[in-house]
């Protein structure tokens, strides 16, 4: 089923972690916000969907809640406690690639396709840890031989990648199965991954105190100079005049990520 170029373009956002339930995310909402400020006098039809998988990570960590619950001295430590284990906690789902990981890939491959089966080009912006599950699922849709031909962007069930925020240079991410991009073999066709970061955002560097990075590179590393990889990766570095964990949130509202997402979905 090939994607309509002159359908509505759908822009599938996919948050990192959070310390809130799915019904209070509004990241979607963020991006399109962005994009109309940004996108001037360009006709365009688009729509901005979020992939939610908070309430997965939450129903994986209740039972360290309750016992958290139980220890808690009183209310504020309560609240601390609860914070640190949701933040912690979703990193480590992650990290371990348990059953709950596996069910949260699995559930952003169904809203992937989803989209593909309306024929709806579709675009990801994806964001610190959402960046780590798409990177995942893009690249085994690319190694299934029924989507991604080379030669026909209309097979492919995503036309392009944005990432901000994300830890996927840290060492504990770049595992086995996560060290290489999928090759699209032969062809004419070209997959855009454009990665946004700030140089003071901690989640990016991995420097809790939010040292400014020197000479980093992130998705450029997954480059090659083979032309069978068949990937356009670039690092954009953006000033978003915050500094420590507001500079990670702080990319949603940022003008040049705006422009680069604009101009991805109209060119």
């Amino acid at each position: 089923m090939p994607v309509d170029p002159l359908k509505e373009r759908e822009i599938l956002v996919v948050h990192g972690v959070q310390t809130s339930s799915d019904a209070q995310l509004n990241q979607d909402q963020l991006i399109k916000t962005l994009i109309e400020n940004r996108i001037g006098s360009i006709p365009l039809r688009f729509a901005t969907r979020l992939y939610r998988y908070e309430n997965i990570n939450d129903d994986a960590l209740r039972k360290y809640k309750l016992l958290l619950n139980l220890l808690a001295i009183n209310p504020v430590g309560k609240v601390v406690a609860d914070n640190v284990l949701e933040m912690a906690g979703d990193v480590v789902i992650a990290l371990r690639n348990s059953s709950t990981a596996a069910k949260i890939r699995a559930g952003l491959k169904a809203a992937i396709l989803d989209i593909f089966q309306r024929e709806a080009p579709c675009y990801i912006v994806a964001h610190s840890l959402g960046s780590i599950y798409t990177f995942d699922v893009l690249n085994r849709l690319m190694r299934d031989d029924q989507y991604f031909d080379r030669a026909s962007r209309r097979s492919w069930p995503v036309q392009g990648l944005i990432t901000i925020g994300s830890p996927i240079g840290l060492d504990m991410f770049r595992v086995r199965g996560r060290k290489s991009v999928a090759s699209l073999g032969e062809g004419h066709k070209w997959f855009r991954w454009h990665n946004y970061y700030d140089l003071t955002d901690p989640v990016v560097s991995g420097k809790i105190f939010g040292q400014q990075l020197q000479g980093y590179i992130i998705a450029e590393t997954y480059l090659k100079q083979s032309l069978k990889q068949g990937w356009v990766i670039r690092d954009r570095q953006v000033d978003t005049g915050k500094g420590w964990l507001m500079a990670h949130v702080a990319y949603w509202e940022n003008p040049i990520v705006g422009d680069g997402l604009v101009d991805m979905i109209t060119n």
